[in-house]
């Protein structure tokens, strides 16, 4: 939480530098991700990559339709499974209470089902003729959703429990998210959806029964792509589109209650120009107070308390634009960009002698392993992320004082085990 409530800095122009980019040299004490795994080559592009709940275990999915789960601390192979022969859309997990599952779709028009620990096939469906996504039903387990131009809801089976089909609306359903397992969000190519989610018969957080409910729909309300959507807390969530725009909305009203304009014309210098800040990869809510936003080479920091922006790095990643936004433990943020650079930014607020409020964005670490475009970034722990590109390489990257601490208890269980 936020411990610092001075009045914010109030400045005409917030950009860090100006227009000169963010630099850090090869010595960097403080970026924890200094350990790095480097899984053995994939035989064609990363789709799709899944971490388990449990965090020790995380699935692959590729472009040829191979689906792999690996071992998250050694990074090893526990087993590779082909039973798609078209790109992997989506993976997730479906947690019931005494058993797990994995979920696969694919561009083959496909969904298969497996048991998390053996690895079985439980189930395989065709779903066609059109090719759905995967999307997870947070905070209701049982089930799960998949989505192409209209909706359908699976079980552990694959068995529908329930669809919506959408008859007017022919636009791909692009993004999903649900809020507070009553409601989900849907966004196409420039429309926002709302659906009423109905369970019954539920049990240990399981539903038997499911129906959805169209609630309102925003038509036209980005003007180009939308290519984020986020939730926030408190029944907001965020929309941002490859224009640059950003909406915040409230869920229980199901209305955009404000418009986000990180950059004004006055904001550019002559080695930029507007578009330079467009497609919206990020909205993050931080501390309780702060939206994080990554757009285009930016990075910008909201205050909703001031209800301004109180801080913009505009060349973040060197003239490339930002791919994707994490937001971690300790103040850290970790952004991926299309050339290949994973940069590590430490979030840093103090009251100056006249009590005003200062946010600083500080590079703390760069991450240089992947050859192409970031197009995978996750979180795999608290200590740990896990980063693919079209290069056909996945990496974790590791908190090398995590590690060697992780590796010295396991060589003192061994130990202690020899001599037992």
């Amino acid at each position: 939480m936020s411990f610092l409530f001075g009045k914010s800095k109030n400045n005409e122009k917030l950009t860090n530098n100006d227009c000169k980019d963010a630099e850090i040299g090869s010595f960097q004490p403080e970026n924890p991700f200094s350990n790095i795994t480097i899984l053995p080559a994939f035989k064609s592009t990363v789709t799709q990559i899944y971490v388990f709940k449990s965090k020790k275990k995380f699935a692959v999915g590729d472009e040829n339709g191979t689906l792999s789960v690996w071992d998250s601390k050694l990074g090893t192979k526990i087993i590779e499974i082909k039973f798609h022969n078209q790109a992997i859309n989506s993976i997730t997990e479906l947690n019931l209470v005494e058993k797990n599952f994995l979920v696969a779709s694919s561009n083959d028009k496909s969904m298969t089902i497996w048991d998390a620990c053996s690895f079985k096939l439980i189930a395989k469906t065709n779903v066609g003729p059109k090719i759905y996504k995967i999307f997870e039903a947070n905070q209701i387990n049982g089930f799960f959703f998949a989505a192409s131009s209209d909706i359908k809801i699976f079980d552990h089976s694959l068995n529908v429990l329930d669809q919506f089909p959408r008859e007017n609306f022919d636009e791909t359903i692009r993004l999903m998210i649900p809020i507070d397992g009553t409601k989900i969000v849907l966004a196409t190519n420039t429309d926002i959806e709302f659906y009423a989610l109905f369970c019954f018969d539920k049990i240990d957080l399981i539903a038997r029964k499911i129906r959805v409910k169209q609630l309102k729909i925003h038509e036209n309300c980005h003007s180009d792509t939308i290519s984020c959507l986020n939730f926030l807390k408190d029944n907001l969530f965020a929309s941002g589109s490859s224009d640059g725009a950003i909406y915040i909305w409230q869920a229980d009203a199901m209305q955009k209650i404000m418009e986000l304009k990180p950059f004004e014309e006055s904001d550019l210098c002559d080695t930029f120009t507007k578009s330079d800040f467009f497609s919206v990869c990020g909205i993050k809510e931080f501390d309780s107070r702060y939206y994080i936003i990554a757009s285009g080479l930016s990075l910008c920091v909201y205050d909703n308390e001031s209800e301004k922006f109180i801080f913009k790095i505009m060349n973040s990643h060197n003239g490339s634009k930002i791919t994707n936004l994490l937001t971690l433990e300790n103040n850290l943020l970790v952004t991926g960009a299309e050339n290949g650079s994973i940069r590590i930014w430490k979030f840093e607020e103090n009251l100056d002698q006249k009590s005003i409020l200062n946010v600083n964005l500080r590079l703390v670490g760069e991450c240089l392993g992947q050859s192409s475009s970031i197009s995978i970034l996750k979180t795999m722990s608290k200590k740990e992320i896990i980063s693919a590109g079209y290069d056909n390489i996945v990496i974790i990257w590791r908190d090398s004082v995590a590690a060697d601490k992780d590796r010295k208890k396991e060589i003192t269980k061994i130990l202690s085990m020899i001599k037992n």
